[in-house]
């Protein structure tokens, strides 16, 4: 989505222009719930946690300042509410720890079925091993590696520096190596 676009419809909803609003809800949505199945693993809570960031948003637009990115600004609001979300005791007890935020293996192949095995043997493994990492390097992981996002977009969205993001991403993909060969060792 172009930046520029997204702020000029930022700015005009500072305004008091609904339609506005109507155009960053379709435009921005779709990757709101996908960061929040990422943190919640349920469709469900990541449909109530995206409305509930754009009530937010609604809420505090005039406090949104124009000199900054407003992908960044919407971004950290919706990390905050899920993050507030996961904090919940009785949400904690339906999750399992270490699972959120990996897609699912892609359905086997029929005519390579040994390809699809290894593809979900691996993906285990991988959810195993995202367990050592911290929260923030698991989200740095997902965005950049597992998602193919582009590091200086996820370092904006997340509101990090590029230079922190790639340390961050360093240390994540070599804790995850460890974690691997550890496994790998004791089978």
């Amino acid at each position: 989505m172009d930046e520029d676009k997204v702020k000029a419809w930022a700015l005009a909803f500072q305004g008091g222009d609904q339609e506005s609003l109507r155009l960053l809800v379709e435009a921005l949505s779709r990757t709101l719930m996908a960061m929040a199945y990422r943190y919640t693993r349920d469709w469900e809570w990541a449909r109530d946690l995206t409305q509930e960031t754009w009530m937010r948003v609604a809420q505090n637009i005039p406090r949104y300042d124009p000199r900054r990115s407003f992908v960044s600004w919407l971004y950290a609001i919706h990390r905050n509410g899920c993050a507030d979300h996961l904090r919940l005791r009785w949400v904690r007890l339906e999750t399992t720890p270490g699972e959120e935020g990996v897609p699912e293996p892609a359905a086997p192949l029929r005519d390579q079925p040994d390809r699809a095995l290894e593809r979900r043997e691996f993906h285990e493994r991988i959810l195993r091993a995202a367990r050592e990492l911290s929260d923030t390097q698991r989200e740095v992981f997902l965005l950049v590696d597992v998602e193919q996002g582009d590091q200086r977009s996820v370092a904006r969205a997340l509101g990090m520096r590029e230079g922190t993001l790639r340390v961050t991403l360093h240390h994540a993909r070599k804790r995850l190596a460890a974690a691997l060969r550890r496994m790998e060792e004791t089978t």
